[in-house]
């Protein structure tokens, strides 16, 4: 089998040949190795590593003509002599400009980290004036925007999976506002904001849209932020789930089509809401900040869906190639057996994750993780 294979196989809960590896390497670590951060560069550390992409900076989007006098924008502002950036970051409408502040390049060995130190929306009139803004931003979307995937499936043929990242409607205002101010307006304001959520889902739709347009086969739902919060069953079944639920509905309308979850964090008690809606892989199973094994997480959920994950990170980082090695045949022990898992690391490869001990990662799994038959 070819690595796409393997990879759509295990996906539809099959038996490849061979489980799948697919660290998730993104920006940080491909600027690490190649001095650049594009898909590209993803992608290429990806074929030196001999694993498959899977995930990267792709996304679709649509065209939007905004009437005057309403945008987001993000301009860097100052650039310190010890290579700290400073970005402005701006939401315009024509009665209000909500203004926030991203820092970027505050870890020399880690230029790409970045924090935002303000968020642009913070009161209840910037979140009116934000709603005015995305209300625009539906009457006037126009055809989905996919040049980017078209030429990332062409490039990587059967050695990538060029999927697309979507943004649920719960992370796109909660990175606004700030989680800590989001959870609280959502008691304060609950009405406002779900009119907000109803207002981003609209939008999430049209992105879900581009996504079943574009050439690509796989799309992930980005639902950490509601998750890694630890919001409890019932508040993620009210303001998180209903994105879930949205936009399978719509992948599940399309042929050829596959869409997942990224959580992180304790997701023991959302599973079954989760594996319910009928997504077609759950990821990452962080062995450190969650709390359900991946073995547990097989046995309960492994006929339902596909499985991906739970490679711990900081081994790649701070291990031996030893000690890489034997996490690697951890989980081919939890997950492997039956098909429908895929190796992936449960979280994004560090910048600080040491070549041989992703080497030894995968080429773990390429000698032991071979399937009978």
């Amino acid at each position: 089998m070819t690595k796409k294979e393997r990879f759509m196989t295990a996906l539809r809960l099959r038996v490849p040949d061979v489980v799948p590896v697919a660290p998730l390497i993104h920006h940080r670590f491909a600027y690490k190795v190649l001095g650049r951060w594009d898909w590209r560069a993803v992608f290429e550390v990806h074929q030196m590593l001999g694993s498959i992409h899977f995930r990267g900076p792709l996304g679709v989007g649509v065209h939007t003509s905004l009437p005057e006098g309403y945008g987001e924008e993000w301009h860097e502002v100052e650039k310190s002599p010890d290579g700290k950036v400073t970005i402005e970051w701006l939401i315009r409408t024509p009665k209000r400009t909500m203004k926030g502040k991203v820092i970027r390049g505050m870890i020399p060995d880690d230029p790409l980290v970045s924090k935002t130190v303000e968020y642009p929306i913070k009161s209840v009139e910037d979140w009116l004036a934000f709603l005015d803004f995305r209300l625009r931003w539906l009457e006037n979307a126009k055809e989905p925007v996919f040049d980017e995937v078209a030429e990332a499936v062409e490039v990587m043929g059967d050695d990538g999976i060029a999927s697309v990242g979507l943004t649920p409607a719960f992370t796109a205002l909660a990175e606004r506002r700030g989680m800590e101010q989001f959870l609280l307006d959502l008691y304060d304001y609950p009405d406002l904001i779900s009119e907000l959520l109803e207002v981003e889902r609209q939008i999430l739709v049209r992105h879900v849209e581009a996504f079943i347009a574009s050439p690509a086969e796989v799309a992930w739902l980005d639902i950490c932020w509601a998750t890694g919060a630890d919001i409890g069953p019932k508040n993620f079944e009210r303001w998180a789930l209903p994105d879930v639920i949205r936009a399978i509905e719509k992948v599940r309308e399309a042929k050829g089509k596959y869409l997942g979850l990224y959580t992180l964090g304790k997701i023991r008690r959302l599973l079954p809401m989760l594996v319910d809606t009928g997504v077609h892989f759950i990821e990452t199973f962080e062995p450190n900040q969650g709390d359900i094994s991946l073995a547990e997480a097989k046995r309960l959920y492994g006929e339902k869906v596909c499985i991906m994950g739970n490679y711990n990170c900081l081994v790649l980082a701070f291990g031996t190639v030893e000690e890489a090695r034997e996490e690697a045949r951890r989980c081919l022990r939890e997950g492997m057996e039956g098909g429908g898992y895929i190796m992936v690391t449960a979280d994004e490869v560090p910048a600080n994750a040491k070549w041989e001990n992703l080497k030894a990662m995968v080429e773990t799994v390429e000698e032991e993780g071979r399937y009978e038959g």
